[in-house]
């Protein structure tokens, strides 16, 4: 890849590191606030702003995979960074099929959505009726019983920030 290519990358990585930092802080505020609106809103930010990073370093078309390796070569991560994995981005992001797939699954229909706590919070329930849950202690996020969580990937974009922001701002004819 030619380097002012690399260069343009590295960019968008590091605009979506700040997206998914901002994001982050939202989540704080959100939290603090009792908008859980806000943290909602936030917590979708951070999944697409990681899930994008996730697409540049992790390409789904294998014809752009000797890029995502450059990259991923540049700025020193591993290919089992937290960043990886987009199940929850895709949680997130297709949640219509996800109420569909609900809908025929569940067997009593309960349905809990973006609840703010520990998934224990309400009894009786099937794991698989609870959608979208956050546990603000843990930093968890839980999906129809799958767990994501959230402090290596905060960890991961926190340590790649600084790493990015150095690489892509140095000249590219250097």
């Amino acid at each position: 890849m030619e380097k002012m290519v690399l260069k343009i990358f590295q960019k968008e990585i590091e605009r979506q590191c700040k997206f998914a930092i901002i994001s982050i802080e939202q989540v704080k505020t959100g939290l603090s606030n009792k908008n859980s609106d806000l943290v909602w809103y936030a917590i979708q930010s951070f999944l697409v702003a990681v899930g994008n990073i996730s697409k540049i370093f992790w390409p789904i078309n294998q014809k752009y995979g000797k890029r995502g390796e450059e990259l991923r070569k540049s700025l020193g991560i591993e290919d089992n960074s937290p960043i990886q994995p987009r199940n929850f981005r895709n949680h997130f992001e297709h949640f219509d099929e996800r109420l569909e797939e609900w809908a025929k699954s569940s067997e009593r229909h309960n349905f809990v959505d973006s609840s703010i706590g520990p998934s224990d919070m309400i009894a009786g329930i099937d794991p698989k009726d609870f959608l979208r849950i956050f546990n603000p202690t843990t930093w968890t996020l839980t999906f129809r019983g799958d767990k994501y969580e959230l402090k290596p990937i905060i960890k991961a974009i926190y340590e790649l920030y600084p790493k990015v922001s150095s690489e892509a701002n140095k000249p590219w004819w250097e």
